[in-house]
C-alpha cells in the first residue's frame, strides 16, 4: 500500500477524533485563558497542547495552574491521572521494537484512548504500513488537539479586548463538565452498540 493511501486511511479514521479533539480542546483553551491566571494565554495554550495531549488534565488542571503549584507537583498529578496510557505503550512496544528512539517516544506520547483504539483496530498487517499509519494518525490527531486548545485561548484573548475578564470568567462557569458530558456520551454510545450486538 502506498504512503498516500495509508495517509488517506489515517485521515478517514481520524475524522471522528477531529470532532472530539477540536471541541474539547477549544473548551480547554477557553478555560486556560479565562481561569488559568497566566499571561500570554494563547502561547501557553499552544505550548501545552504541543507537549501533552490529555483532555482530563487540560481541563481539570486549570485550577492548579491558576494556583501556581510547582511543576513537580503538576507533573506527578498528570502522571497519576494518565497512568493508564503506560499500559497502552507496553502493548505496542513489540510492534515498534525497531523504530528509532525519538519516533517511538512520540508514538507512545500520542497513545491516547482514541489513538490506541484506532491503532489496535488497524486492518494493516504489514509492519511498515502499520507504523506509517500510526505515525500519520498520531500527527493528525495531535494537530487537531493543538488547533482546538490554541483557538479556544485566542478566542478568549480577543474577547478580553472588548469584554471585562471577570465577565468572561463567569460565562465559563460550568464548562469543566464538558469532559464528563463527553464521557457520558461515549459510554452511552458504547452501551447501545453492545446491546445491538447482543440481540
Amino acid at each position: 500500500m502506498t504512503g498516500a493511501r495509508i495517509f488517506r486511511l489515517a485521515l478517514r479514521d481520524s475524522l471522528p477524533v477531529l470532532m472530539g479533539y477540536t471541541t474539547m480542546g477549544f473548551v480547554a483553551g477557553v478555560l486556560l485563558a479565562a481561569k488559568g491566571n497566566v499571561t500570554l494565554a494563547p502561547l501557553w495554550a499552544f505550548l501545552s497542547s504541543t507537549l501533552w495531549v490529555t483532555g482530563t488534565m487540560s481541563i481539570a488542571g486549570v485550577p492548579h495552574i491558576a494556583a501556581h503549584i510547582s511543576a513537580a507537583a503538576f507533573a506527578l498529578m498528570t502522571l497519576a491521572v494518565n497512568f493508564r496510557y503506560a499500559f497502552y505503550g507496553f502493548s505496542m512496544l513489540g510492534r515498534w521494537k525497531d523504530v528509532p528512539f525519538l519516533r517511538k517516544c512520540y508514538l507512545i506520547l500520542m497513545l491516547t484512548d482514541e489513538n490506541y483504539a484506532l491503532e489496535a483496530a488497524s486492518p494493516l498487517k504489514d509492519p511498515k504500513a502499520h507504523l506509517r499509519y500510526c505515525t500519520y494518525l498520531s500527527a493528525l490527531n495531535h494537530s487537531y488537539w493543538i488547533v482546538g486548545v490554541t483557538s479556544g485561548a485566542v478566542a478568549v484573548a480577543l474577547l478580553g479586548m472588548v469584554v471585562d475578564p471577570d465577565a468572561i470568567r463567569n460565562w465559563t462557569n460550568g464548562m469543566e463538565f464538558a469532559m464528563l458530558a463527553l464521557f457520558l456520551v461515549i459510554f452511552t454510545d458504547q452501551m447501545r452498540g453492545f446491546c445491538r450486538r447482543g440481540k
